[in-house]
């Protein structure tokens, strides 16, 4: 009888002990999966576009946004109506700014901007509407 109350405890104690240790390996995960793809996925941003969603904008006109966290330019790019926008950059501290030129044939109409960094692993998109001036 002694021996049933002291192994009644034992065994209840362990079991609380291997419960709270499989809580503190779990917690160390945050949920994520794959290793630290979800850290390096959070480092690419756009951001900053100006002008602003919905816009009026020249034809050729000028709009620019920022690109932090990204290893290549050449995953940079951007399009309007599926034709390629003219991209030039330059570094500012931490980010990008890089400055877009819409092309000549939109005039007169609305168009998405499609700004996007095609990393293999974290592709990053982001679009504004413009409305473009027909002159």
């Amino acid at each position: 009888m002694l021996k049933k109350l002291i192994l009644i405890p034992a065994l209840t104690a362990l079991l609380l002990t291997s419960g709270t240790a499989m809580s503190a390996m779990d917690h160390g995960s945050h949920g994520r999966k794959g290793g630290d793809k979800g850290g390096t996925c959070r480092k690419l941003k756009i951001s900053h576009v100006e002008p602003a969603d919905k816009s009026k904008l020249k034809p050729e006109g000028q709009f620019t946004f920022w690109v932090s966290g990204v290893n290549d330019l050449d995953w940079v790019e951007a399009t309007a109506k599926k034709l390629p926008v003219k991209l030039t950059h330059k570094l500012v501290t931490d980010y990008y700014l890089f400055t877009g030129t819409l092309p000549a044939e939109l005039k007169g109409s609305a168009a998405r901007i499609n700004m996007s960094i095609n990393s293999k692993k974290c592709p990053t998109k982001k679009g504004v509407l413009y409305f473009i001036d027909r002159d």
